[in-house]
């Protein structure tokens, strides 16, 4: 292993692990984080049932400017993290200390639509309310994602709500980038770029008119562990006939994965790509 390799895979180290703490200092405020959450979603449920009243009035000037303060918090979560709510039921079971809430969610993160099932307790502290979820049920087609389908299984383990909104909200931001990014490359070099699984490939190809039989596979994975850390991953792949590779003495093809990761952590990730374009 070179000492650039040795120092990405470093690079990556140091990255996961300030993840890790991040999501350590975060966790320990997450029952305060839950709590005004579930506030805000509460609110947004009673703006359409109290507005949708025949028995609303304009002269409750307190609950409107209480609803309009939960829309702008909702807008700011939607504009923050591209996760929005498109149906919120609540129904309380329980009596007494076993009073619990249960929520069924809808919504979307990006491009990526879920549904969540989950029960909450609270208990009255000295100053403020502690909310728990006892119970959560994750669903989405995550199938083509085997990385995001185990985390949301350790989320549903762990009954974490903050974990897999965050979570998501980071996965489906890098795969809406890569959507776009494969798809404004093939719009606009449609005879060197080929997307063999269509737009929601997870690698292209660029191919040589001039030379057939090279070509350059670019990889872009998205990994996300059992801990919810988001990583994307691209990475080059060279394709040159057998034949060429003797006039290869300055091992470019060899060096070409490493080079091409030079120049994302030089120019980014679209500049790298349209680079390597303009040399096929």
């Amino acid at each position: 292993m070179d000492k650039l390799q040795h120092q990405t895979y470093q690079d990556e180290i140091h990255s996961l692990q300030e993840e890790i703490r991040l999501l350590e200092q975060q966790s320990q405020n997450s029952q305060s984080y839950m709590g005004s959450f579930l506030r805000t979603i509460d609110m947004q449920r009673e703006k359409f049932s109290v507005r949708n009243h025949e028995s609303w009035k304009c002269s409750n000037t307190d609950l409107e400017a209480q609803i309009d303060q939960a829309e702008s918090q909702i807008a700011l979560l939607t504009q923050l993290t591209g996760i929005a709510f498109t149906k919120c039921v609540m129904t309380t079971v329980g009596k007494g200390n076993d009073k619990r809430k249960q929520y069924r969610l809808s919504g979307y993160s990006h491009s990526l639509q879920f549904d969540l099932e989950f029960e909450l307790m609270e208990v009255q502290a000295k100053e403020n309310v502690i909310t728990t979820v006892t119970e959560l049920n994750i669903i989405m087609e995550s199938n083509e994602f085997c990385d995001l389908s185990r985390f949301i299984s350790r989320a549903e383990e762990k009954k974490s709500l903050l974990l897999f909104f965050r979570t998501l909200s980071t996965f489906a931001k890098w795969y809406e980038f890569r959507q776009i990014t494969f798809k404004h490359f093939k719009e606009q070099y449609p005879k060197v770029v080929r997307l063999p699984e269509g737009p929601n490939s997870e690698y292209m190809v660029l191919e040589c008119s001039k030379v057939p039989g090279i070509e350059l596979k670019i990889f872009w994975k998205i990994f996300v562990s059992e801990e919810g850390v988001v990583i994307p991953v691209l990475d080059l792949l060279p394709k040159i006939p057998v034949e060429a590779l003797d006039f290869d003495t300055e091992k470019v093809v060899d060096n070409a994965p490493n080079s091409f990761r030079n120049l994302m952590r030089l120019f980014g990730i679209e500049a790298a790509i349209d680079h390597l374009i303009n040399l096929m």
